[in-house]
């Protein structure tokens, strides 16, 4: 179950703040959450997650264009902070969702450093997916798309603003530091190259309605199997 709070360090934290309200954006089933007491939480939360990178337990590298250095399963570093975030996921998707609760499959940090990027691509085993932003670096100013998480799918209406299935412009959320965005994880999205010097940082979750059986690997890091015959 979700909780409805979270002691951290500085004290207890509600997990849905009263009054905390959702903006539905220019995409079905499409939503984004500001969090107004973050000072509270993220400094800590930003330590913990440079230092779980250093754990070879968590620290997870793809390829370049692979999303930046994963820092997986912070619901297991005993950190109260991402605790705090981690149940303001599930929350999320489960009011997107219709639901009292939901099911992590999988969920990860994104360290994205100077030159780090992120292929086009949609998840698998999820019905919905989260996007927190911790940290949004410090990306030049002559690059305000550098490092911005961008969608790019024809299901997307608005990124068919001249004809129905022909996709001709991105649909580019306008996130701070504390949104949390919950969308359909069929959705096809990207991160533009990141050419900041400070790091940015977010989180990742994806969610279905119960727990599904199976390796979150299944699909994207096993080979397929070879066709019959």
């Amino acid at each position: 179950m979700i909780p409805e709070k979270i002691q951290a360090e500085s004290g207890e934290l509600p997990v849905w703040p009263a009054g905390q309200k959702i903006e539905l954006l220019a995409a079905p089933n499409m939503g984004v959450t500001d969090f107004a007491d973050t000072d509270i939480y993220h400094p800590r939360l930003a330590g913990k997650i440079l230092e779980m990178e250093r754990d070879p337990r968590f620290h997870d590298w793809i390829f370049k264009g692979g999303c930046g250095t994963k820092v997986r399963d912070p619901h297991l570093w005993g950190c109260p902070e991402a605790d705090l975030v981690h149940a303001r996921a599930m929350k999320l998707a489960a009011i997107a969702l219709g639901v009292p609760d939901v099911a992590v499959d999988d969920c990860w940090a994104n360290i994205y450093r100077n030159g780090d990027y992120c292929l086009p691509h949609s998840h698998l085993r999820a019905a919905a997916s989260v996007i927190y932003l911790l940290d949004a670096g410090d990306q030049p100013s002559e690059d305000p798309a550098g490092g911005r998480l961008c969608f790019s799918d024809p299901r997307i209406p608005f990124c068919c603003a001249h004809e129905e299935g022909r996709m001709t412009q991105l649909l580019m959320p306008e996130l701070v530091a504390g949104s949390l965005l919950v969308f359909p994880a069929m959705y096809i999205h990207l991160v533009n190259p990141y050419t900041g010097t400070r790091p940015r940082v977010t989180m990742s979750w994806n969610i279905n309605l119960e727990k599904l059986p199976g390796d979150r690997a299944d699909g994207w890091k096993k080979s397929p199997p070879a066709p019959a015959g």
